[in-house]
């Protein structure tokens, strides 16, 4: 079955383990692949992924592409998926990627609640009291539960961070240098990937809101302009930070640009451009410390981005007349805090999509326009869409018959909005 008829997006249902030793060569592996801890339920979290796809993924990769593998930070989780990936052919001896957010909800079994469950005293009235973080919570019912107040089953905080593991195919020439030279591989975008300083954000979007992008195809000139304009801004790093969430409160100032005297200074620069620090580049703004690493940001100097977050209304664009799904965190026991649980009837019933912004800035980072990208595991089409809004081409392969059709409906209702 046929799932898109975008010229640009190839989608495909099946087990990718059957569909990829079909594929010719691909430009850059962008995937959210399943970690292996069933979660939220699901049957295709199970099991890491088999190592003879990341063989396959290698093999369609051309020499020097890359691979921007999402996982857990969980240990057990990340370093067999980063075995997984060396043991295939990768190479992996570059940072991860850390990308912080503040939308994560806790999962942790509330021991004290536990016990007096297990001692039968959960029929009994439950005083609630305000907590600090303004939540209710039962305050404990038996003299066991109160001793063990305020503790957790295990070591399970609030999740607020995901790696991105990078990982290389071995590069055919004997250096970068031969290698960019021969078929523009084993390098990284990372002049258009630098973060924006609040004037940078304001220059661009007053200046440069077209991006280009007509009737399906770029105007070339229009969108090298963009990209001459966004190689300002602070060089990036190996840490992504979404709604601002190292805002400690403290409002951090930097120098203007300015003669300081004679010497050396690391300002974020790379050690090519490193030159007396009177010739250094100091950024004139202040803000918290999340604006040294914002990828919101980043999506800013993007226009043709629809919406900047993966809000429930990303999340179910395109899909107003598909059936809702109740989506909840797979536990059959009740939540200690039923605000946290997503027990909500939505659209795009798929627990793990990831933001726009987020694999626009990977797309961007590891390709070019005209690109192919490959995602071995689609999900609800995520990676495929930020490949369509950045000209890129894109290849999806998800097992489930009914994200294969959600992702179809997103493309659909982004190409419109696109034309």
């Amino acid at each position: 079955m046929k799932y898109c008829q975008d010229p640009f997006v190839t989608i495909h249902q099946g087990d990718c383990r059957e569909i990829l030793p079909s594929l010719d060569c691909v430009d850059l592996v962008v995937t959210d692949p399943p970690y292996g801890i069933s979660f939220m339920g699901k049957a295709w979290d199970k099991a890491l992924p088999d190592k003879a796809i990341w063989q396959e993924c290698l093999r369609l990769l051309k020499p020097g592409g890359f691979a921007f593998v999402m996982c857990i930070p969980r240990a057990d989780c990340l370093s067999r998926m980063i075995i997984s990936l060396e043991d295939a052919g990768f190479l992996v001896n570059f940072t991860p990627i850390f990308w912080a957010y503040a939308s994560g909800f806790p999962k942790a079994q509330n021991i004290g609640k536990a016990v007096d469950k297990r001692l039968g005293a959960e029929g009994t009235v439950q005083i609630c009291k305000k907590d600090g973080d303004g939540q209710l919570r039962p305050i404990p019912a038996t003299p066991q539960a109160k001793a063990l107040d305020g503790s957790y089953g295990g070591f399970q905080p609030k999740p607020a961070v995901e790696v991105i593991i990078v990982a290389m195919k071995p590069l055919s020439e004997k250096t970068f240098v031969d290698q960019s030279l021969k078929n523009r591989k084993g390098i990284t975008w990372l002049d258009d990937c630098k973060i924006p300083t609040e004037s940078d954000t304001r220059r661009i979007k007053s200046g440069w809101q077209d991006s280009g992008y007509v009737g399906g195809q770029y105007d070339s000139e229009k969108y090298n302009a963009f990209e001459a304009r966004n190689h300002t801004g602070r060089f990036p790093a190996n840490l992504l930070v979404s709604d601002d969430v190292l805002n400690n409160g403290r409002v951090r100032k930097s120098s203007p640009v300015g003669h300081k005297g004679v010497g050396w200074k690391h300002s974020g620069n790379t050690k090519d451009e490193m030159t007396p620090l009177r010739y250094q580049q100091e950024f004139n703004d202040s803000g918290s410390f999340s604006r040294y690493f914002d990828l919101d940001s980043w999506a800013q100097t993007l226009p043709f981005l629809i919406v900047p977050k993966a809000s429930k209304g990303e999340k179910d664009r395109g899909l107003k007349d598909r059936p809702t799904e109740q989506v909840t965190d797979g536990r059959d026991i009740p939540p200690d805090y039923p605000s946290q649980r997503g027990q909500t009837q939505r659209h795009n019933p798929h627990p793990t999509v990831k933001p726009l912004k987020l694999m626009a800035y990977l797309i961007t980072l590891g390709s070019r326009e005209g690109d192919v990208i490959l995602d071995p595991f689609m999900g609800s089409g995520t990676t495929l869409l930020a490949a369509r809004q950045m000209g890129r081409k894109a290849i999806g392969i998800e097992i489930e018959e009914k994200y294969c059709e959600i992702a179809a409906r997103r493309m659909s209702q982004m190409v419109m909005d696109l034309t």
